[in-house]
């Protein structure tokens, strides 16, 4: 039997949370392994399920982030680090000195802002070193370290290599609403969406039929999901209500005012 249901990104963000936290390989690495949890909206979620841990304030685990009408960033000296997890224990380290610790079979979780029906993801660069992407991924790519990519299906662009086309290097003008960010896609990752995690949580197939809403479902997926039975039904239903009981997430840019990047928000804050 088919249902419906919509989940809103800060719901869809808990469940895709929890999905990669129950995945098999983060299992295994999380028991026997190493794990790097990148800063992120939707990486804290996944931090929360496999620590159980209750976080209420987001801002000090994101950096790069799009809110307040411009993609920013968050207060430098708010932020923590990355979660660094050997053996399911965090440790207090520098994270690129547990990265090169880290070998095949150990998991890197960190988000995107984009990815395509192609399998790539797409990552804005706030920084002329490539960010967190660029000081991670020779390791990676050399060790046969797991990246797992938590990403909403808010985030489907048509393509992540014309979008590094278009942001190779930094915006020409200094008229940009926020940040004048780098691009670099990135292929064989892992993604995990709302759709993996309905199959991962709930062993059921889903596919997206509608986006967007208004009322707080901004950003919204709206899936079709195939249930065994009515028990079946109830269950995931359930499971996306108890989601959707999630506030939508508030979390802050930098102040213009301590910002040393010239941008259009200066003008019109």
């Amino acid at each position: 039997m088919i249902t419906t249901l919509a989940l809103h990104p800060a719901a869809a963000k808990v469940l895709i949370g929890q999905a990669v936290a129950a995945l098999p390989e983060v299992q295994k690495a999380f028991r026997q392994g190493k794990i790097i949890i990148a800063s992120g909206t939707t990486n804290v979620m996944v931090a929360k399920a496999l620590l159980n841990v209750e976080i209420k304030n987001l801002e000090p685990h994101a950096a790069g982030i799009i809110t307040q009408r411009a993609a920013c960033v968050t207060e430098k000296d708010q932020r923590v680090a990355p979660w660094c997890l050997d053996q399911g224990t965090p440790v207090q380290t520098e994270w690129l000195e547990f990265l090169n610790s880290m070998r095949s079979g150990d998991v890197f979780i960190k988000g995107a802002n984009a990815f395509d029906s192609a399998g790539l993801i797409g990552v804005l660069l706030g920084d002329d070193q490539g960010g967190t992407v660029g000081k991670a991924i020779g390791a990676i790519k050399a060790r046969g370290i797991h990246w797992i990519a938590p990403v909403g299906l808010e985030k489907a662009i048509p393509s992540c290599i014309e979008a590094e086309r278009w942001m190779a290097g930094a915006p020409e003008s200094s008229l940009c609403l926020g940040y004048k960010c780098g691009y670099i896609t990135v292929p064989n990752t892992r993604i995990i969406t709302e759709i993996d995690s309905i199959r991962i949580l709930a062993g059921a197939d889903a596919v997206q039929v509608a986006a967007g809403g208004v009322g707080g479902m901004e950003g919204a997926s709206v899936l079709a999901v195939e249930c065994r039975d009515e028990a079946h039904c109830q269950t995931v239903l359930q499971m996306v209500r108890t989601a959707n009981q999630t506030a939508p997430l508030k979390v802050k840019r930098q102040s213009c005012l301590i910002c040393g990047n010239t941008c259009f928000m200066q003008a019109r804050n």
